[in-house]
């Protein structure tokens, strides 16, 4: 009898375990099917357009969030004509309006890929009330580039 009881004992407490992480997947499961759905705007890299983010923007819509991709000045099919920009605030203008432009109460996920960086920043700093979350995805941040001033006391 007592040789029972120790393997019974260990396979109770297996179950339990298994019961217990299977309850926890599905809670789990059940939060991020119910969660609320998320507005992504994407922002280009240089050299690209809103076209770069076709495969994210179908994956997320997929998944029923809202997306809007824009085109930055002068990129993708944005008619603004390069050699009418001056400054990178000319550049994310777009991306500025746009932000401007949303309901007051809208927060979105705000996701910069490479130059985009430098304008998902830009957005950061003059409309934080309107963005849940910045994603960078492999992208420019603004500050100091350490390896430019070692370059210039070395020259």
């Amino acid at each position: 009898m007592q040789k029972l009881l120790l393997p019974l004992f260990f396979l109770l407490i297996f179950l339990s375990f298994s019961t217990q992480t299977q309850t926890s997947f599905d809670l789990l499961h059940h939060h991020y099917s119910q969660s609320t759905k998320s507005h992504f705007v994407l922002v280009h890299g240089a050299c690209l357009g809103a076209w770069s983010w076709y495969k994210v923007t179908t994956f997320l819509q997929t998944a029923g969030h809202n997306v809007t991709a824009l085109d930055m000045a002068a990129a993708g099919i944005d008619p603004t004509q390069p050699q009418s920009l001056k400054t990178i605030t000319d550049y994310f203008q777009p991306l500025l309006n746009f932000m401007e432009a949303l309901q007051a109460d809208e927060k979105i996920v705000l996701v910069g890929h490479s130059l985009g960086g430098l304008g998902i920043s830009m957005a950061m700093e003059r409309f934080p009330e309107k963005i849940s979350v910045a994603i960078f995805v492999t992208a420019a941040m603004p500050g100091p580039i350490p390896w430019l001033f070692s370059m210039e006391e070395q020259v």
